[in-house]
């Protein structure tokens, strides 16, 4: 959880052992609770959004109001106005290469976000295993994986 990730926003380095800051995406508050808990507690800085909306006005303000970059997206598929996969897909089609976690039990949305760089999370899980999800995404933004 240490190493570091590439704001691939703003394609600024961060320090090895910096906070990472990270939009967490999804529709039932227990779950963004949950992972804000655990992700805050890992020394994080958590945005929290509860729908497709309000993570594309989040995104948006890093190009309209210069607000800072995020290190990295965890989203929900089933986030009410926009799935989470049409976020990752329109970051990819415009050269983002933002790590993303996207929460799915569908194994064609799976597929799908997998061939987009993403890491994909079924439902339940633990927070050992988001830790190990952003290792992965971390992994996988920096070709290390």
């Amino acid at each position: 959880m240490n190493r570091p990730l590439t704001s691939h926003l703003t394609s600024t380095a961060r320090a090895p052992s910096a906070a990472l800051r990270i939009l967490v995406a999804d529709a039932d508050p227990e779950m963004r609770r949950l992972l804000g808990l655990v992700l805050r507690g890992d020394g994080h800085e958590i945005v929290e959004v509860a729908d497709g909306s309000a993570l594309l006005d989040a995104i948006a303000a890093l190009v309209i109001d210069g607000a800072k970059a995020f290190d990295l997206i965890v989203s929900a598929q089933a986030i009410p106005g926009l799935p989470g996969v049409s976020v990752l897909a329109g970051l990819r089609s415009r050269g983002r290469r933002t790590p993303f976690v996207l929460m799915t039990g569908n194994p064609v949305v799976q597929a799908q976000a997998t061939r987009l760089g993403a890491v994909v999370l079924d439902r339940p899980f633990d927070a050992e295993t988001i830790r190990r999800a952003i290792k992965r995404a971390d992994a996988l933004a920096q070709g290390t994986l």
